[in-house]
């Protein structure tokens, strides 16, 4: 099975969140060129030892992706659109938040190839921006809502949920003006307390209080109601998208397809002589600048059926339309 699927990691953020458990850390200036100069060569280097087939899906992801240069991005589209070949439709998806990118950034990453802006909105509330720790204000997030809607007719906002003194009309609130804008794709995640974050912390000191499952439910079945009376459809737990905007990226997770990460952190599965590997990259920033020479690998391991049966499941029933047996 060949690779037509990519994910390239940014891992900085201006700073952590306090619920984020994701391969991130606080922005270090003085790394980031050599961060941005380490990601092309791991880009050239990842791809040179797998078979990639077709490109059909290009995503752009971290971290906080609009914290790279254009440049880079350029650099990096422009070399994989000249070694292989992209599919007439590519979707080339970046990640995004409010307070790191204008117009003229949002347009000059248009102008070099990306056709999907996916922006972490979390919520339209200052209240609620606040609470979950958010570096900007409802002000930027209406601004940056509005500029990416322009911008670009593919867009994705994120919005999270579940927490305390959240109330069915700030959501109802959030997911309408998302609708205003024109948003094609709405992706709603419940907030977890992870373990070894600020926020899982506070949660097992009992500084902060999750919502009951009662409400948990509400909110959930709230979200996915109102979506859907508005033509925006629930595909997969947490993602609903008009017909045909779906994730075209995600959806290769989750069909189990063969993809490529690459970056710090970065996850792989590919099949090698049949058999399904997993591939990760160091996850400390500069462990992985250092070692992209050899290839930046952290572990590889070959799945064994079972562990690839299971992932099937876990990908599979993430998705309304199910699990094919065949797959199985």
């Amino acid at each position: 099975m060949s690779v037509s699927s990519i994910y390239v990691h940014w891992p900085f953020c201006k700073s952590k969140c306090p619920y984020c458990a994701f391969c991130s850390v606080p922005l270090r200036n003085e790394l980031v060129k050599k961060v941005e100069h380490a990601l092309i060569d791991d880009v050239k280097l990842s791809a040179s030892t797998v078979e990639i087939g077709v490109i059909k899906t290009l995503y752009f992801g971290g971290g906080t992706p609009t914290l790279m240069s254009v440049d880079t991005v350029d650099k990096i589209i422009n070399w994989l659109a000249q070694t292989y070949t992209f599919a007439d439709d590519i979707e080339i998806t970046l990640e995004a938040n409010p307070a790191t990118f204008d117009k003229q950034k949002a347009q000059d990453l248009k102008r070099i190839g990306v056709n999907r802006f996916s922006v972490g909105i979390q919520s339209f509330s200052d209240n609620n921006l606040r609470f979950l720790g958010r570096i900007y204000n409802a002000h930027q997030a209406l601004t940056a809502a509005e500029v990416a809607a322009e911008t670009f007719e593919n867009v994705s906002f994120d919005f999270m949920y579940g927490y305390q003194n959240q109330t069915l009309q700030d959501i109802e609130n959030d997911l309408r003006l998302a609708i205003d804008f024109g948003c094609k794709h709405i992706s709603a995640y419940q907030l977890i307390f992870e373990e070894n974050t600020p926020f899982g912390r506070k949660f097992q000191n009992g500084e902060i209080k999750g919502v009951n499952e009662d409400t948990e439910v509400t909110f959930y079945n709230f979200i996915g109601d109102f979506l859907q009376q508005h033509g925006i459809q629930r595909y997969e737990i947490s993602n609903y998208a008009v017909p045909s905007f779906e994730s075209r990226h995600n959806l290769a997770y989750w069909h189990y397809n063969d993809y490529l990460g690459v970056g710090a952190g970065g996850h792989s599965r590919i099949t090698i002589n049949g058999r399904k590997n997993e591939i990760v990259k160091h996850e400390d920033v500069e462990n992985w600048i250092n070692s992209v020479p050899e290839g930046a690998i952290a572990y590889t391991k070959e799945l064994s059926d079972t562990e690839k049966a299971e992932e099937i499941l876990l990908m599979g029933l993430r998705l309304t339309e199910g699990i094919p047996l065949s797959q199985l």
